[in-house]
């Protein structure tokens, strides 16, 4: 039976089981390509400001998502690797649910003075604490070590 074909049988199968194996390419594209290069020398990140409706955009895009308008490459500007956890979890299995050797707090930090969020790990001794509105800092990879991507940011503190 092909997508198209109406299924009529309701004792034959609607879904299979087993492994199918997907491989993706996923490119840092022109903006996420200055981004990484930006990260890779400095402990900050780059926002974008579209000059239409005055929003700052984090990670940086080249368009805006709401005028349509492209954003020019001088409305780029750093801004500081800190920002507020929105929300925050605490993961005690990995991905195949065995049981880690130490509990793993991953929380989404909005990035100061933007429309910006990016999900990290925390490191703290404050397990079971509520989290929300904490600021915290990005803590960087020695820039020797740095390979451009988001494993260069290796975890999070609260300041």
């Amino acid at each position: 039976m092909t997508f198209l074909e109406k299924q009529t049988d309701p004792e034959s199968p609607m879904h299979w089981r087993g492994n199918m194996q997907a491989d993706y390419l996923y490119t840092n594209g022109t903006a996420g390509d200055r981004f990484f290069k930006h990260m890779m020398k400095k402990d900050s990140f780059l926002a974008s400001k579209c000059q239409e409706c005055g929003t700052i955009y984090f990670p940086p895009r080249l368009y805006c998502e709401d005028c349509f308008v492209e954003i020019p490459a001088g409305e780029w500007f750093e801004v500081p690797a800190k920002g507020r956890i929105r929300l925050s979890t605490t993961a005690r299995l990995n991905t195949f649910g065995e049981k880690l050797k130490e509990p793993v707090i991953l929380a989404l930090i909005d990035v100061d003075g933007t429309h910006g969020a990016m999900v990290g790990v925390l490191k703290t001794k404050k397990m079971g604490a509520d989290l929300c509105g904490a600021h915290v800092k990005a803590v960087f990879r020695p820039k020797k070590e740095r390979e451009g991507t988001l494993k260069d940011i290796l975890h999070f503190v609260i300041e």
